[in-house]
């Protein structure tokens, strides 16, 4: 096995302990209610946080929240009971397709970034497949894509 860690942030470990911390793809619907409700932080920093939910990077989170027509820049107890079960859909689908896609592209071994098949985190990229303008603006270090599409809530 090989690991390639740019950023320096993971942390492998031989027979981990077993974690309270749910993956992004067995989150519950009240689990995440419940994290959202504790916080006035931006929905994307709540997404992104390991201590939270685990396996959404910086990419994904935009994708996912593109997805659920949600502004990164929502403050999470903010957010309406819909937009939390459309929220909780939306990691399910991007993440599950994106496997499909990286599978597709390279089945046999997943190295390096693979994100062509992105549809808002691309910097080249200019307008959604919707025909949406992509923005871009810094939240808390990162950059982050979104387009007008999403709704903010405040």
């Amino acid at each position: 096995m090989a690991l390639t860690d740019f950023q320096a942030l993971a942390t492998p470990t031989l027979d981990p302990a077993e974690s309270d911390i749910p993956d992004a793809l067995g989150v519950t619907e009240a689990y995440l209610k419940q994290k959202l409700s504790k916080t006035k932080t931006p929905v994307k920093t709540v997404l992104m946080n390991q201590k939270v939910l685990r396996g959404i990077g910086n990419a994904y989170a935009d994708e996912i929240l593109w997805d659920a027509r949600l502004s990164p820049f929502s403050v999470s107890n903010k957010l309406p009971e819909g937009k939390v079960q459309q929220l909780l859909k939306s990691i399910e689908e991007v993440l599950k397709d994106a496997e499909k896609q990286i599978v597709k592209i390279q089945p046999d071994i997943i190295s390096g970034e693979i994100r062509d098949f992105l549809k808002v985190h691309l910097p080249k990229q200019k307008r959604t497949e919707t025909g949406a303008t992509i923005h871009q603006k810094r939240l808390a270090g990162r950059k982050t894509y979104f387009t007008d599409e999403q709704e903010m809530f405040e």
